[in-house]
């Protein structure tokens, strides 16, 4: 898979590393500041609900107990007791008047009920809307002695009740003389008194289907009743909203059956404001952060990788090929430490391309005194038998001429060959032109003593065709072939030269019919030195074929097609046929 970020320079890599570094650090950090924000203000939040339960749990105690002791107190008191044997209202209220007005504040209500639970005699200015039939004596009777306290709902009105039971004793068993029924209804001022002691919550009685008493915005305690009634209750401590944390009591009646709940809502507006402006100071925050952990980051990126780009710098001119330059090594470092031993290596490479020059340029003097030695000895040879011809004997006039003219051939290629050597010595190159091929094969046949040797040579190659090189070469080549082919054959034989034409260009076929080419030779045919010849040099094939190479151009052996002696295949890839019908 391909890495998308091969492409990008280091020094960005190094600044995107450190942005998204920097960022994933500073988001980790502001979630963790953001989440313990939460949680002490929600802990906060829930500290004030249960301040706020306690709260109620102690005004509800202190108002409870005040009636359940005044309603006690008011049971034992013997002239109470006495005006309770009379069932009469008048002489009840006087009797109670006085003392409960001394006990109980205005809004409590105070109910004399008989055994039966028929109303005697009431007192308290909201007695009228707690109704006797709303009261379960019946039901609650059982329980007698025992005061017995709770809610009592009448319609759309909520009462806060302590029956106390009071007795006369008999000759055989107590026999239950009146019921007290003392309490105050739950309404607005109630709720408003619980929210003095918790001013940050609100409270709100609520009933299956009615809203008692609330602090809460209409509209709001209406929606919040709706979620009552028409949902599953909220459990304990939970959001409402988004906006609100609520948690509710259950309200029993003296039955110990709920009949209804009370609600403790606490806005969470500051916290969510105050966790808005914590959001936008860690934004702002992040904004300041990243720019300066960019500068920073820029700045010793920079500096970090200045070595970098000098050795990098360093490493294009190498490679260009100046082996002089060098990388200023500053401090003690990894990075100069890297620069140094760059240096050094340059003044190796240096030194080894010089050594390389020097062993290069011995090496081109024996190759071209290699050549010229090979490529002396058959003009050597032919000016050598000639001249031995010459002194050995009496020859006629013609033969004597005939000697003449190859001596004089051998010496022009001589001279050739020392111009060639010359020019390549001063530099100079070669001249490269289109030469006709069949002349070129003639010119290196007239070279080749056959005569003597018996061989037959037979040359088919078309006239107009013609090859781009070097003409002296390319003769040497075909001259390298045909001198092989003559002293592969001293008892004499033929050898037979063509040509085929393709779209890669031109192939000449140099064919004999002497011994071949050694089985353990077929491979190492054309390296120098390997030669199947006492006097060779093994040259030939090797300069032959590098010189065809050099031309663009090959030269290969292939099989035979008559099945014997030594095939070669000269391949010419620039060929054109000549405009001109041939001389």
């Amino acid at each position: 898979m391909k890495n998308p970020f091969a492409g990008m320079p280091i020094g960005w890599r190094v600044f995107g590393a450190t942005s998204i570094t920097v960022t994933i650090l500073f988001a980790a950090a502001g979630w963790g500041l953001q989440q313990y924000a939460i949680s002490v203000a929600d802990e906060n939040v829930r500290s004030e609900i249960r301040a706020s339960i306690q709260a109620y749990e102690a005004v509800w105690k202190a108002r409870t107990q005040v009636l359940s002791v005044t309603s006690a107190l008011i049971s034992r008191m013997s002239d109470v007791r006495a005006a309770f044997s009379t069932h009469d209202s008048n002489t009840i209220r006087d009797s109670a008047q006085d003392l409960w007005s001394r006990v109980s504040d205005a809004s409590a209500v105070f109910l004399v009920l008989d055994a039966e639970g028929h109303l005697i005699s009431s007192l308290g200015k909201d007695s009228g809307e707690l109704p006797v039939s709303a009261i379960p004596l019946r039901q609650a009777a059982w329980r007698f002695p025992r005061q017995l306290q709770g809610y009592l709902r009448n319609g759309s009105a909520l009462f806060y009740v302590v029956l106390t039971p009071v007795y006369v004793q008999t000759s055989t068993d107590p026999v239950l003389l009146s019921v007290l029924c003392a309490g105050f209804r739950i309404d607005n001022l109630v709720a408003s008194q619980l929210k003095e002691l918790g001013p940050r919550s609100d409270f709100a009685f609520l009933g299956h289907d009615a809203i008692f008493a609330s602090t809460l915005d209409a509209s709001l305690a209406r929606a919040l009743a709706q979620t009552v009634f028409e949902s599953e209750k909220p459990r304990s401590e939970r959001f409402w909203r988004n906006r609100f944390i609520i948690s509710h009591q259950p309200l029993n009646d003296i039955l110990g059956q709920p009949i209804a709940e009370l609600y403790i809502v606490r806005s969470y507006e500051n916290e969510l404001q105050s966790l808005s402006r914590l959001r936008r100071s860690l934004g702002l925050a992040w904004i300041v952060t990243i720019a300066v952990a960019l500068l920073l980051s820029s700045y010793f990126t920079t500096r970090l990788l200045r070595p970098i780009e000098l050795l990098d710098r360093a490493a294009s001119e190498v490679s260009a090929g100046n082996y002089r330059h060098r990388v200023p090594v500053e401090g003690s470092n990894e990075l100069s430490r890297l620069a140094t031993t760059f240096n050094q290596m340059c003044q190796s490479i240096e030194q080894a391309q010089a050594d390389l020059i020097r062993q290069e340029q011995i090496h081109t003097i024996g190759r071209l005194g290699s050549s010229l030695v090979h490529d002396l000895r058959n003009p050597l040879a032919a000016i050598y038998g000639g001249a031995e011809l010459l002194v050995d004997g009496d020859l006629p006039p013609e033969h004597t001429r005939r000697i003449a003219m190859n001596i004089h051939r051998a010496c022009e290629r001589i001279q050739q060959l020392l111009r060639d050597l010359l020019n390549v010595s001063r530099g100079h190159g070669r001249d490269l032109d289109f030469c006709r091929l069949n002349e070129l094969v003639e010119a290196a046949a007239e070279s080749v003593d056959t005569e003597s040797t018996q061989v037959r040579l037979t040359v088919r190659i078309d006239e107009t065709l013609e090859v781009f090189g070097d003409r002296t070469r390319i003769e040497r080549v075909f001259t390298n072939l045909l001198s092989n082919a003559v002293e592969a054959m001293p008892g004499g034989g033929a050898i037979n030269i063509q040509c085929s034409q393709s779209k890669d260009g031109v192939s000449v076929l140099v064919e004999d019919t002497g011994p071949g080419i050694p089985p353990e030779m077929q491979i190492d045919v054309f390296e120098p030195f390997v030669t199947g010849k006492r006097s060779g040099l093994g040259l030939g094939l090797a300069l032959s074929r590098q010189t065809m190479t050099e031309l663009g151009g090959n030269l290969s052996s292939i099989a035979p097609r008559n099945g014997g002696g030594a095939c070669f295949c000269v391949h010419f890839s620039k060929v054109r046929k000549s405009e001109l019908s041939p001389a």
